[in-house]
């Protein structure tokens, strides 16, 4: 489809919320299921039996700071439930009321799930997962009805924002290939390379600037836990939007507030929505500046100690075969409070403080914990606040 003569708003300034991987999930999945909230505080400290509060949460803000868009990149039910979609569309109507456009696109929980299940309460249950098509159509009120560009061949799609800004939805997902593992990196296929470079020679042609939001992050944000997250030939993307002076990605997918810089393009990955502490971004652009930061949301329980608890549970077995209990309990200590303050995006603040804790020091001795030895290192590599970026633009 070409391109067709509309912007989103006639403003210079935009103010865009952005936030991913909502995970949301429908409560006649697992009302009838009593050990499925239990289950969640052994899994990767997604809050999804709170999704509907923290969903309501997000969009009372949302109304309160009346964007001029929201953003969400990825992710958006738990394993691509065909209720699940349908009721989370059906609750961001809420916001689009309220004249607010919402865009979103696929991540890879979303489409042809082969893991799309419901929680009984003896059994699992069968639930219809959803194709490519059954997406454009629930979402199409939510993203697709404003693009001035849609490509035939995957579900990205071309927002004008104003007069200076562009902005690229990219499906990073290749669906068919979820069927073999869900795990699976994103990649652009070969069509739709070949329709995002059209629209970037495009949008540079009009003058314009071309911003881009996929779910799998263009750089690196770990160097020990990247595999699965970061887009395929990633470099060379990032040498085509650097190309066009693509200033900065929006992204998601692993579930971590970090901010990386690749070929002078800052690749912004959302944390999970679910996750403490429930963040999103703002982002305030003009034609020469961006500014972006993060606020939370509150809820009836405190997220942080909701996540500090998984994250517990999560190293339990190998922090057991400590036997000096004093040990023990330092090095739990100091691993679950860096590992929150690292997936909080705002770890550089406390550097210094776990370097010269007691458990930090602990773990060091320990032989038979050498991988959460370079995890912990991994982790006090950053040096930057996550939770704000000052950019900037530079045509």
């Amino acid at each position: 489809m070409g391109c067709q003569s509309k912007i989103l708003t006639e403003k210079t300034s935009l103010k865009i919320i952005v936030a991913s991987d909502l995970h949301y999930f429908l409560k006649d999945y697992y009302q009838d299921c009593e050990w499925f909230e239990e289950s969640m505080l052994y899994g990767d400290g997604k809050m999804v039996t709170y999704g509907d509060e923290i969903v309501n949460a997000f969009i009372k803000a949302v109304i309160k700071e009346k964007p001029d868009i929201v953003l969400l990149t990825g992710d958006l039910t738990f394993n691509g439930e065909i209720g699940s979609h349908q009721q989370l569309a059906q609750l961001l109507t809420q916001i689009t009321k309220q004249n607010i456009p919402v865009a979103v696109i696929p991540g890879n929980h979303d489409i042809d799930n082969i893991y799309t299940k419901g929680y009984g309460q003896d059994d699992y249950f069968d639930v219809d997962n959803i194709d490519a098509q059954t997406f454009r159509e629930i979402y199409h009120n939510l993203g697709y009805q404003l693009a001035s560009a849609t490509h035939a061949g995957s579900l990205s799609y071309r927002i004008d924002l104003n007069d200076d800004y562009v902005l690229l939805m990219m499906d990073s997902n290749a669906h068919e290939l979820t069927k073999m593992t869900l795990g699976a990196g994103g990649f652009f296929t070969d069509s739709t390379m070949q329709w995002l470079k059209q629209q970037l020679s495009d949008i540079q042609s009009q003058g314009k600037i071309p911003l881009v939001a996929m779910h799998h992050n263009l750089a690196i944000h770990n160097e020990l836990l990247n595999e699965g997250y970061t887009i395929q030939d990633h470099e060379s993307i990032a040498e085509l939007f650097a190309e066009y002076h693509v200033p900065f990605v929006l992204s998601g997918h692993i579930h971590c507030q970090n901010i990386r810089e690749i070929q002078g393009i800052y690749d912004i990955a959302s944390s999970s929505l679910l996750d403490a502490p429930l963040q999103y971004g703002i982002i305030e652009l003009d034609n020469q500046n961006m500014n972006y930061h993060t606020e939370s949301l509150q809820i009836s329980v405190d997220a942080n100690d909701y996540f500090d608890q998984v994250t517990s549970h999560r190293f339990a077995d190998d922090f057991q075969k400590i036997t000096d209990e004093k040990k023990r309990v330092a090095i739990e200590d100091v691993m679950i409070k860096t590992n929150r303050y690292y997936f909080t995006g705002n770890i550089n603040e406390y550097v210094d403080e776990i370097k010269q804790s007691q458990g930090y020091q602990y773990l060091q001795e320990e032989e038979n914990l050498a991988f959460y030895q370079q995890y912990l290192e991994s982790m006090l590599k950053e040096t930057a606040s996550s939770q704000q970026l000052s950019l900037t633009i530079e045509k």
